[in-house]
């Protein structure tokens, strides 16, 4: 199967993301089969068989949505796996609408072609495994019903061999008490090679050597027994030996038939090695389907409807949950690795589950082994596990996907208001230039100490200077960027804020792992001395009562971490989530662009702010940027 043509149906309005999608999912093994609407996709499905769909939702007509509905309502189609592309929204409800009609993922334009293609290859393997799977199980049908027929025909031909043994095809032997052959009928010649003559008086141990006088005597009546015989060339045989008792002239005679099983047992070992060819494609397809769950990029976990315990967790679920195998999980509950806030949730989809409801993919947190949280994606699907109802519970971590796409939106808010910001700033000096070059004339003619020119001046000037922040939400020009002196850069911002750490019983500690000689970070020196000053002022205002600001410097392969730790009061939960949102401030006179600019720049030298504050422990704010300890040549 692994060279086999499959079809993959590609959904779109637009001719060019047709030719876009061609170009990413081009392969020998796929013939790709586009549609430009809802109902042509339709039409296509009727004719074809596919792997995969890839969809866009906003089409005219039928859109994405109500396409993937229909698909879901056939028979022929309701399991063919649909992934929606669309640049039309990234809310959480049309994604939510996107899973809900039966999609298994929902990828936003513009998409990353090395993303896309890996999950529609791993769609397209799993499609040709369940066809192997399929075609398997057909070939075993189809060697079912050979043993079935070779059954028969072994039991027609045993019918058969009885028949022709009343006929005298089998051998039968007349002996006395002790053994010795009385009378034996013509099928002796075929089936041993001797005459009637030869073999009259003689004892029985002659026809038949593994039987011994004394076993022979404790023979049951009627009892079957398989033996070996002995032809007169010396030739051994398989047979069947059937006695019965008779009297004759008040003495005990012995009835022996003796029956040829040559073709029978050749017949049974073909049977044996059929079996076992068909137990080990059983197990061969068992061992794969085992492999194609083990090997699944989702964590899958068996547990019994009955049961809190774990009854199976693959190779992904253990290393999602950091765990070496399952016998670390045989003595937790399975509610033990779910939050305790979700324990509801979780088990109120169960309960819908045990109804016999459709239960799509829903949220959850998960507690790892080591006591971490993470954010998982699950969906529960009900099967039968070793005889007995239970849930397969699938799942795949979205922690690093929920925070990339909590990062990409802090990115474009960034942007956007950046942008904003220096439009709005740009036309608002022009004016405020003339608004103060006119003031100051006032004051020349009112006077130089009138209250409200003075006022107006002041007030112009902290408009200017709110402008001036806002400038600095716009990306700085590259052009600008130069080699910065590591430790010059901080022992600068320490002496110039120590005066003020001072005034308030702060005291600046600095902490390096290794000598920063030689260290340069590429960027505007101005800059980031800003964005230093303003987390050191942040801390120093944190303890009104003084205290220790530790800055502890790290280096990391090629990043350099500089932490500000501070001991004051905290920053709450939910004032640490709105910190750096524009125009938020806690401050009295605060503007709240300054975090917001601070984010900005760090952004444009490539680096990462963080801030991580518990409440009544103090904060911690993290700056982590690239370093070079080679001084690079400077772009003119």
């Amino acid at each position: 199967m692994e060279n086999s043509i499959v079809n993959i149906l590609l959904v779109d309005d637009r001719k060019e993301n047709l030719l876009a999608l061609k170009a990413v999912l081009s392969s020998t093994n796929y013939r790709l089969i586009t549609a430009n609407s809802g109902e042509e996709a339709l039409k296509w499905i009727l004719k074809e068989e596919f792997a995969v769909i890839l969809m866009d939702v906003q089409m005219p007509g039928l859109d994405g949505f109500e396409t993937a509905h229909l698909i879901r309502e056939r028979e022929k189609s309701k399991d063919i796996p649909i992934i929606f592309i669309t640049a039309l929204s990234q809310k959480q409800e049309h994604i939510l609408q996107g899973y809900s009609v039966g999609a298994i993922d929902y990828i936003i334009k513009p998409f990353d072609p090395v993303i896309l293609k890996c999950k529609v290859d791993g769609l397209v393997s799993l499609y040709l495994k369940q066809k192997e799977i399929q075609i398997q199980k057909e070939l075993i049908d189809e060697r079912s019903k050979e043993l079935e027929e070779a059954f028969l025909q072994l039991k027609r031909n045993e019918v058969l061999s009885r028949a022709l043994g009343e006929t005298s095809i089998d051998t039968f032997v007349i002996l006395n008490a002790q053994g010795n052959i009385l009378l034996v009928n013509p099928a002796i010649r075929e089936m041993f090679g001797y005459s009637i003559k030869e073999v009259i008086g003689t004892h029985i141990y002659r026809l038949l050597p593994e039987l011994s006088k004394q076993s022979f005597s404790y023979l049951t009546k009627g009892e079957l027994l398989e033996t070996s015989a002995l032809r007169s060339d010396g030739t051994k045989f398989p047979v069947d030996i059937l006695l019965s008792i008779a009297e004759l002239e008040n003495a005990a005679i012995l009835v022996c038939s003796i029956r040829d099983v040559t073709e029978r047992r050749k017949q049974l070992n073909r049977l044996e090695e059929l079996v076992k060819e068909r137990t080990l494609e059983l197990c061969e397809s068992e061992e794969k389907y085992r492999q194609l769950v083990e090997e699944s990029p989702e964590g899958i976990i068996v547990r019994k409807i009955k049961s809190n315990k774990w009854s199976f967790i693959n190779k992904t679920g253990l290393n999602i949950l950091k765990t070496k195998n399952i016998q670390q999980m045989v003595h937790r509950s399975f509610y033990d690795l779910i939050h305790p806030d979700d324990h509801e949730l979780m088990a109120r989809n169960i309960e819908k589950v045990r109804e016999g409801k459709k239960i799509d993919g829903f949220e959850l947190k998960f507690i790892r082994i080591d006591g971490e949280e993470i954010d998982v994606e699950v969906k529960v699907i009900p099967f039968m596990y070793e005889g007995e109802q239970s849930l397969h519970v699938m799942f795949r971590d979205i922690t690093v996907f929920k925070q990339t796409r909590e990062f990409m939106h802090q990115s474009e808010k960034l942007t956007v208001v950046g942008e904003l910001a220096a439009g709005i700033a740009h036309e608002i000096r022009n004016p405020l230039t003339s608004l103060r070059g006119f003031t100051q004339l006032l004051q020349f003619d009112l006077g130089a100490n009138h209250e409200y020119v003075n006022i107006m001046i002041n007030e112009i000037d902290r408009i200017n200077t709110i402008v001036s922040e806002l400038l600095l939400l716009a990306k700085p020009n590259k052009f600008e960027f130069k080699q910065v002196l590591l430790q010059k850069l901080l022992d600068d911002m320490i002496t110039l804020m120590n005066g003020q750490a001072n005034l308030h019983g702060v005291e600046i500690q600095l902490l390096v792992d290794s000598p920063m000689r030689g260290f340069y970070i590429y960027g505007i020196e101005n800059k980031i001395k800003q964005v230093l000053i303003n987390i050191v002022k942040n801390a120093i205002e944190a303890m009104p009562d003084g205290g220790l600001l530790t800055i502890k410097v790290g280096f990391e392969q090629d990043q350099v971490m500089i932490d500000f730790i501070d001991q004051g009061y905290g920053i709450p939960s939910d004032v640490l989530a709105k910190i750096g949102q524009p125009f938020y401030t806690t401050k009295e006179k605060g503007t709240g662009l300054g975090l917001m600019v601070c984010y900005s720049i760090i952004e444009s030298h490539q680096g990462i702010l963080s801030i991580d504050s518990q409440e009544g422990k103090g904060t911690v704010v993290q700056v982590k940027l690239p370093y070079s300890r080679e001084i690079q040549a400077v772009i003119k």
